[in-house]
């Protein structure tokens, strides 16, 4: 009996089958498009005749199975001052792991940019190196030639950084420390670390172990964030600060208007809207 091509009988058996392990029926049509995709690269043809019972299937998992995804929380500009209290600013390694939470909150980026998973994974050409950072007199300029959705060299993402005077938020002036404290070639990472014989390359497993420490000591539940939690924090403090969406679209580098879903809206948000409308009755 050949495997391949299936039916759609078994494709349901299958996803019935998936939902045991998954609630998210999302995962299940990953794995339902990867048998698909199966069929494409050997030239089987694949059932569609009746994928309405595939629909069908996919409706009665989403009722059977509710799932709200679980998204980290977003580190706001009050979190970002309660860290700063935490850190010593004349120790190299706390000026690193500063400058790069600024770098992921202002510039919305994604850890892959900014990090390696090791020092030997490390890829200039995907992770931001020194000669990536261009200092002016008042504002930074990032440039990035790989990203999630920059795969193929296709474009280059420029976005500055500006100077923000007398506050302890100040990537300028955060970049610039680190720079003095830990010199370094144009073609070695943005972000490094001292260790017992020069300098190691800051990567994401110790990012991520700073990042949790200082939340712990700042009285949060550090389970509850994650490298993404800058990403999300500074696209809802751009749209607090009344950015229009396409830029904060461009900037964070989404191909889509699916960054919507990271915003954090308060009570008071929601009030305005009802505020809004209880007004315009009135009027």
């Amino acid at each position: 009996m050949s495997p391949l091509p299936t039916s759609v009988n078994t494709l349901c058996l299958y996803g019935k089958f998936l939902s045991r392990s998954f609630k998210s029926v999302a995962s299940i049509q990953n794995y339902i498009s990867g048998v698909k995709t199966l069929h494409l690269l050997l030239g089987v043809e694949f059932p569609t005749e009746d994928w309405f019972s595939i629909e069908l299937l996919f409706r009665g998992l989403s009722r059977q199975n509710h799932h709200m995804p679980r998204r980290a929380l977003p580190i706001t500009p009050q979190i970002l001052f309660k860290m700063y209290e935490l850190l010593d600013m004349s120790n190299p390694s706390d000026v690193t792991i500063w400058c790069c939470f600024l770098f992921a909150f202002f510039l919305m980026v994604r850890k892959s940019n900014l990090v390696p998973t090791s020092a030997k994974n490390f890829d200039p050409h995907k992770q931001l190196c020194r000669n990536n950072v261009i200092v002016f007199s008042d504002y930074l300029l990032v440039r990035m030639e790989w990203s999630k959705t920059i795969q193929f060299g296709n474009r280059k993402l420029e976005l500055p950084l500006v100077k923000i005077k007398e506050s302890p938020l100040c990537p300028y002036n955060a970049y610039n420390r680190m720079c003095t404290l830990i010199p370094a070639d144009g073609d070695k990472p943005a972000f490094l670390i001292p260790q017992s014989k020069g300098y190691k390359t800051l990567c994401y497993s110790f990012f991520q172990k700073r990042l949790r420490d200082i939340l712990e000591m700042c009285g949060l539940n550090s389970s509850k964030f994650s490298s993404h939690s800058f990403r999300r924090g500074g696209a809802t403090w751009a749209f607090h600060s009344k950015v229009p969406s396409e830029l904060i679209q461009f900037h964070g580098d989404w191909r889509s208007d699916a960054y919507k879903v990271y915003l954090e809206f308060d009570l008071h948000d929601k009030l305005s809207i009802s505020r809004a409308m209880a007004d315009e009755i009135l009027n």
